[in-house]
């Protein structure tokens, strides 16, 4: 049966368009996590240039949402690339036609990273990982389940607690809402790492910045932006701020002083934050989908997520074009992993710049750092 397509702005999102939001979620138990809370599509909506949301009807009938943002001609997920994981709100086996989503906002590819549940369409994805450590029996049933497997990282974990305390009396540990401070700390310490690796700055466009702003002025109990935090003697030593819902926890910019490196001090905060939540019913802690070597063992797979596109062409069927490999010449194993970093750095790119100048000099310093990879690929 055809679907029919209504684009709205966040903020008109109706009392029934939430209850149905709701429902599905309910009713999908993949959709776990802030990142599916209509609160969370409410609250940045403001903040995202080009922000929309697909109400997709049939027979009449609302049978799901979408919510995106569009950037030249493409359509991203709402938030991109801060929001970690997104997919069709909708009811259970229900199929949506991505063709006519793409017509009705104007665009001709949907660019995905963290995509949960079904997707149909001509696309092309890799496989990633949720990791998340889940703790329904408690924090040292969690502790010792994860201690078995990997009983060198706990053992180490638990030598840097012991130093903090032989060298500084211990640091003080806080779980707080994200005041304008914490949130300056952190993102000021995010920038330095972007420009110490070559990574894009992804609050250098600003609405980045207003968008973790505008969430941590939400005064819900159970949902929006907080923080672990390390203190010694008043000053910050780390923090996580993280975006919560009534049971989960997504743990999403982590910093700390580089002052404190070799005492691990953002992993023990990771484990501070589990032990003080554990006990106030929170049991599912998300580190994404990232292949950091400290995710594995605190964590355990929870579910597939897709990173990938849909193009909308419907004469060429499955076939995709993906112009970032183009006629690289290094050997298949290296054009393999500079191809996918490549593709990710230019759709972080894509994602956060809106204006024609910042896209500019982002592709002219990503062109500068690729060639350099390439150089040294060959060599």
């Amino acid at each position: 049966m055809p679907q029919t397509i209504d684009i709205v702005r966040p903020a008109d999102l109706t009392a029934e368009d939430t209850e149905l939001w709701n429902g599905f979620v309910a009713s999908r138990p993949e959709l776990t996590g802030p990142y599916f809370d209509i609160r969370y599509v409410k609250a940045i909506g403001s903040k995202v240039p080009g922000a929309a949301v697909a109400r997709i009807r049939e027979d009449g009938q609302i049978i799901g949402y979408f919510a995106y943002q569009l950037r030249a001609g493409r359509m991203l997920p709402m938030g991109a690339p801060l929001t970690d994981y997104h997919g069709v709100v909708s009811p259970p086996g229900r199929h949506v036609c991505f063709n006519a989503i793409l017509k009705a906002a104007g665009a001709k590819h949907l660019q995905f990273q963290g995509w949960v549940g079904p997707i149909e369409g001509p696309v092309q994805a890799a496989s990633l990982q949720r990791r998340v450590a889940l703790t329904p029996s408690g924090f040292d049933a969690w502790r010792e389940t994860q201690n078995v497997r990997h009983h060198k990282f706990f053992k180490n974990v638990a030598r840097c607690e012991r130093n903090i305390v032989k060298d500084f009396g211990g640091f003080d540990f806080s779980w707080e809402r994200v005041t304008p401070d914490l949130l300056d700390w952190v993102i000021g310490l995010k920038r330095d790492q972007y420009r110490r690796s070559g990574l894009h700055d992804i609050f250098g466009c600003g609405w980045t910045k207003d968008l973790l702003a505008g969430l941590a002025a939400d005064d819900a109990t159970d949902f929006g932006l907080r923080a672990g935090v390390l203190r010694h003697e008043g000053k910050f030593v780390a923090a996580e701020i993280s975006l919560v819902n009534a049971t989960s926890v997504h743990l999403w910019f982590p910093a700390y002083d580089p002052a404190y490196y070799r005492y691990t001090v953002g992993i023990v905060l990771t484990m501070q934050i589990i032990r003080h939540l554990a006990p106030l019913g929170y049991v599912a802690f998300d580190f994404g989908t990232g292949g950091e070597d400290y995710k594995s063992p605190m964590t355990a797979n929870a579910g597939e997520c897709l990173d990938g596109s849909l193009q909308y062409s419907p004469g060429l069927g499955s076939r995709m074009i993906d112009m970032t490999g183009a006629l690289l010449p290094v050997s298949r194993p290296q054009f393999e992993a500079v191809r996918m970093s490549l593709r990710r750095r230019v759709n972080v790119i894509r994602s956060t710049e809106v204006s024609v100048a910042g896209w500019g000099r982002a592709m002219w310093a990503l062109a500068q750092r690729g060639f350099k990879r390439l150089r040294a690929a060959r060599a």
